[in-house]
């Protein structure tokens, strides 16, 4: 009986983790901002404060959460996200957009504080606490396996509707979620006597903070680990800027790039594959909605495997593995995007490439948090994964602010492009990638006692 009142709660749970996934504009996120009046460098500019504002509400989230009973706070997450899409329903132009973002970052935060606790939640109330990572990881299959469905389907529903229908659409599948939350138990009952005030609560983080920058043991890992962090999301939004630049027609389908590999997926005869080709729904189905997916898969099986890897290789070679790749991946940007035309299958297998560094940094991430909740003291534990967290936003909504200002002079002669964006950064990069990874080598493989292999095995 009581597996049966934890698993039902959970399968809703996770049920209203993949609808709030079903986001169909993002594989086709820039092309919705230029509908807009917005430029590229808007688009670099919005995404770095979409972070930024996560950022600032990462502290009163988690206040929030501690304050009042989470599944309010989940509720109010989903809530703020049909705000924006209202928003964006009835009204246009850049300042709309701004205040539509907005209104995602704090439901993100609010979403972020609270979804892991939740599920524990559930669980402790029916003491099964040892299920724990395999309920996370349920949640999190449902919510990658959500993303991927919809980038696949959303570029081709764009095409063939416009942004309107699409709105409306997520309009309704998040109305839906919140209709499940409700009838999910209220697992979590906040005692007074626990809860720290605000103020108190802001001074146990500052103390986190100080903590870990005095500390040459988590300093650098912590900065390096944001430092990645940034990188990846720089690549991951630079997708649709590449592909707009590289000259590839959005329009491309799935078996155009099939006919451009040498073999067409409509010659496979009387199968089921061939019969969901033939309803058509594959030509509407653009690039990035693909690309999109595939990032997804690769994080999700990047994840999976990165407690086996950690048993494997060290945390410091497995940064250094993720750096390199991030390198290259910036210098081979720049690289082909000079060659001119590209055929649209090798931009599709360079941004697999990019989808590979990604899933390597967050395999990196995935161990460095593991070491941290390892080694630092209980009763700041919470609050420096936080701290870690915050960092990673504040150097991301950093690295994505920056095309703004490097782009805005392109009008005035500078002939300053997208693609030149990627070697400035390598310029940047570079030096501060090698500083961190030397000072990580000498007080953490050199130090005693660092757990620099934070895998599992025994």
């Amino acid at each position: 009986m009581s597996k049966l009142k934890s698993s039902l709660p959970l399968a809703m749970y996770n049920t209203a983790a993949f609808l709030r996934s079903q986001i169909y504009l993002l594989p086709v996120l820039l092309f919705f901002y230029q509908e807009n009046g917005l430029t590229v460098s808007d688009f670099y500019l919005i995404q770095g404060l979409i972070v930024f504002f996560a950022f600032l509400f990462e502290i009163p989230a988690g206040y929030l959460g501690d304050k009042f009973p989470r599944k309010y706070i989940l509720i109010t997450a989903y809530v703020l996200f049909l705000c924006r899409l209202a928003l964006w329903i009835f009204f246009r132009g850049f300042e709309i957009i701004l205040i539509g973002e907005f209104l995602y970052s704090c439901s993100k935060a609010c979403f972020d504080s609270v979804s892991s606790s939740f599920i524990f939640d559930i669980l402790k109330k029916n003491k099964e606490e040892q299920k724990m990572v395999k309920a996370y990881s349920n949640f999190n299959a449902a919510m990658y396996l959500g993303t991927g469905i919809a980038a696949l389907i959303g570029a081709g529903l764009y095409e063939k509707f416009g942004s309107q229908v699409l709105l409306i659409g997520e309009f309704v599948i998040y109305s839906t979620a919140v209709v499940l939350l409700a009838f999910l138990p209220n697992a979590h009952i906040p005692s007074r006597e626990v809860i720290a005030s605000f103020k108190e609560r802001l001074a146990n983080f500052w103390y986190a903070v100080k903590y870990i920058l005095k500390s040459k043991t988590y300093r650098y890992l912590v900065i390096f680990s944001g430092f990645m962090v940034g990188v990846s999301h720089f690549f991951f939004w630079s997708f649709q800027p590449l592909m707009k630049n590289s000259g590839i027609n959005p329009k491309v389908s799935l078996t155009d790039l099939s006919d451009t590999m040498g073999w067409d997926a409509r010659v496979f005869g009387e199968t089921v594959w061939n019969y969901i080709v033939a309803l058509d729904w594959l030509d509407f189905i653009k690039v990035m909605g693909v690309v999109i997916f595939i990032n997804n898969l690769i994080r999700s099986s990047f994840s999976y495997y990165a407690a086996a890897v950690a048993n494997k290789v060290s945390l410091f070679k497995l940064g250094v593995i993720s750096f390199v790749m991030e390198i290259v991946g910036c210098s081979l940007s720049f690289i082909l995007m000079r060659m001119g035309t590209i055929p649209p299958i090798y931009c599709l297998g360079f941004i697999i490439f990019l989808c590979i560094c990604i899933g390597l940094q967050l395999m990196f991430t995935i161990a460095h948090i593991s070491r941290l909740h390892r080694l630092i003291e209980p009763k700041i534990r919470s609050l420096s994964s936080s701290v870690n967290m915050m960092t990673g936003r504040l150097l991301t909504s950093l690295v994505l602010m920056a095309p703004k200002f490097l782009l805005k002079h392109e009008s005035e002669g500078m002939k300053i492009e997208v693609i030149d964006i990627f070697w400035i950064y390598m310029l940047v990069f570079i030096p501060i990638g090698i500083w961190l990874i030397c000072n990580i080598y000498k007080y953490n493989v050199k130090a005693k006692g660092s757990l620099m292999n934070v895998g599992d095995k025994r």
